[in-house]
């Protein structure tokens, strides 16, 4: 049965110990719409573009985007 909701991946980063490439991969591919991640001021820019990579190859995920 398909999912009616979105669907956010929390606490993905296991506080650092997963590098954010490994983990927001991960998440999208299995079905996460949003991904709530924690981090410092000077790690924004750099997982704001590994998480904006890993989205532009994401258009043969399984199952509908919510959000």
């Amino acid at each position: 049965m398909p999912r009616k909701r979105p669907w956010f991946a929390y606490k993905v980063l296991a506080a650092g110990a997963i590098h954010p490439k490994q983990r927001l991969e991960y998440a999208f591919a299995n079905g996460a719409d949003f991904c709530v991640v924690g981090m410092f001021d000077f790690q924004v820019a750099d997982d704001a573009a590994i998480a904006r990579k890993l989205l532009a190859h994401t258009a043969n995920r399984k199952g509908a985007w919510y959000g």
